[in-house]
């Protein structure tokens, strides 16, 4: 095929805020109506904080029809197009577009200081939003449902099944653990087998931290260091806690949390597994493991690259794992490569072997969702960015 296949593992859709009430239990409409104007300002707010107005007025110029994608299906077939993807993993909205799920369960979510039953509300009329939107177009929407699986493991598993029974792909956990018992606790087995045995990925996406006062200064800079840490701890508990180990199929992907760190991350789980002089005095901790800490990394996880990805992330993209990075646009917010995908593909990928190419757009993704390689293919032959105009010189 003279066109390349992009999936990208890093795309999200969400009702505007209002829209939810359509999908909540008639139980919760009281409490969602009074929270609806506390959840618009706090979201004003947040942007306010995040995206400056002169960032965010000049990003919307020319595309602010593109954006209602979030939500509009043909809108965003139409705005995937153009961008050169053929399919997506759809995460809940953040604050761009005012379109979170009620009752904090969106891509910030934290497991405290919302009643549970209101924050599994939210989640779930999220569910089943996502999964109506994705049965749209099934073979370019993979969806992902949220699964607050910290409170109680045999209602997160009833979640977890009906979501595959709804086809849906994948589930999205807390990454933020509170005083939960963590990711390393055996209670949650049943889940890792459910998605083991049924092709369901796990993932933690950036965006869930504790509270900032970001009047203080230099706020933001400490949040921008300690982001993806946040977004990724669930994977040291995993990979030390022996669910990979357990689970040797299970499939684990942490999302938008940057690249260039994790190949000093491997490292330091490899030298601590390895119980030298420093570790040792704390006894064989990994008599749990038969491989090392990056062997499993590369066996079970992978990385969604997207709003970070640039020349830090192509030049560790070997200490990573060449099939453990997948690309993703980001589409529809504004720190992505959308709109300008073809143009990020030039600018990063261009001089990049072929096959790695292959991997990173696509390939990777096919294999670690499990996804229909022909059918994709038929839809990068129509929409896919062609290799010799935007990739040229790639060896």
């Amino acid at each position: 095929m003279d066109r390349y296949l992009i999936v990208s593992t890093d795309g999200h859709a969400g009702l505007p805020m209002e829209g939810y009430r359509d999908y909540l239990d008639a139980r919760f409409h009281e409490a969602f109506d009074k929270a609806l104007p506390i959840q618009r300002e706090m979201t004003r707010k947040a942007e306010e904080k995040f995206l400056i107005s002169d960032f965010n007025d000049n990003w919307r110029k020319g595309i602010e029809d593109d954006l209602a994608g979030a939500w509009d299906g043909t809108v965003r077939n139409r705005v995937i197009d153009a961008d050169g993807v053929a399919a997506e993993v759809l995460f809940p909205d953040g604050i761009t577009e005012m379109n979170a799920p009620p009752f904090g369960a969106g891509l910030g979510l934290r497991p405290w200081g919302i009643d549970p039953q209101l924050q599994w509300a939210g989640a779930r009329a999220h569910n089943r939003w996502i999964a109506e939107f994705c049965r749209q177009d099934p073979d370019r929407r993979i969806g992902l449902a949220i699964v607050l699986m910290l409170y109680d493991v045999e209602e997160a598993l009833r979640e977890v099944k009906w979501a595959f029974d709804q086809g849906l792909r994948g589930i999205l956990i807390p990454a933020l653990m509170g005083d939960h018992d963590p990711y390393n606790h055996p209670k949650y087995d049943p889940i890792w087998a459910f998605c083991q045995d049924h092709n369901m990925v796990v993932h933690t996406h950036s965006g869930p931290s504790p509270d900032y006062n970001f009047d203080l200064p230099g706020a933001v800079g400490v949040y921008l260091t300690e982001f993806a840490w946040w977004a990724s701890r669930p994977l040291w508990h995993m990979i030390f806690g022996g669910v990979f180990e357990r689970f040797p199929r299970l499939h684990f992907v942490i999302t938008e949390v940057s690249e260039f760190w994790i190949p000093h991350l491997l490292e330091l789980m490899d030298v601590r597994a390895s119980v030298k002089h420093t570790s040792g005095k704390l006894g064989d901790f990994r008599s749990n493991l038969t491989l090392k800490p990056s062997d499993y990394f590369r066996r079970n996880c992978w990385v969604g690259a997207s709003a970070l990805f640039d020349e830090g992330s192509t030049s560790v993209r070997h200490d990573i794992g060449i099939n453990n990075v997948m690309w993703g646009t980001d589409y529809p917010h504004p720190e992505g490569s959308w709109p300008h995908t073809r143009e990020k593909l030039r600018e990063f990928f261009t001089g990049m072997p072929e096959g790695e190419i292959e991997a990173i757009l696509g390939g990777n993704a096919v294999d670690c969702y499990h996804l229909d390689r022909k059918k994709l293919d038929a839809i990068a032959a129509r929409v896919g960015p062609e290799r010799r105009e935007y990739l040229a010189g790639a060896a």
